[in-house]
């Protein structure tokens, strides 16, 4: 006897939302080239490189810190790089933290959007009319949330969150795709 058979109307498969992985996530540009800052300052492309190889080389990144305070670490940069416009970074905020939370909370309000570089000139050039300097190569120690970037372009672009209406559409769209996997 062959039986035939019977899709099942409904999948039965529960699941659990742990952890989306967006909350806390941050990026921008930490400095931007070709741009005089309030310290008569220009960063030159390719400034950043020897330091950013280093950081590579040893599986690290610069410190995260809140208004260059040392002892207020937020979180980590998960990736530092140049491109053509500046220094690219993307970063999580420890937001289990209270320095952290209190950052992000600011970040997703707009009350905070600044970042700004902790660094030592290692080679630069100074125009004696203009008294403009162009770093040509600078060491890179960290890049903090400021509230006033010397460099005006500096800031924050992305803030990530995860809100209820997110954990909805993930929901929705992995019912969507149970309902056409059974039909």
């Amino acid at each position: 006897m062959q039986t035939k058979y019977m899709p099942a109307k409904y999948l039965n498969a529960p699941f659990e939302v742990k952890e989306l992985g967006s909350e806390g996530f941050i990026a921008g540009y930490a400095s931007v080239f070709n741009e005089v800052d309030a310290q008569s300052d220009v960063v030159a492309k390719g400034a950043f490189a020897r330091s950013l190889l280093k950081y590579k080389q040893s599986k690290s990144s610069p410190a995260m810190l809140w208004m260059h305070d040392t002892a207020e670490p937020i979180g980590v940069w998960m990736n530092v790089s140049e491109d053509a416009r500046g220094l690219r970074v993307e970063g999580k905020l420890a937001v289990k933290t209270q320095h952290g939370a209190e950052a992000y909370e600011l970040l997703k309000i707009g009350a905070i959007t600044g970042l700004s570089i902790g660094y030592s000139a290692v080679k630069s050039v100074k125009n004696s009319k203009t008294r403009i300097r162009t770093l040509t190569e600078v060491e890179l120690y960290e890049i903090s949330l400021v509230t006033f970037p010397a460099n005006g372009l500096a800031r924050v672009h992305t803030v990530k969150e995860n809100s209820h209406n997110d954990v909805q559409a993930i929901v929705m769209r992995l019912r969507d795709t149970a309902s056409a996997l059974i039909q």
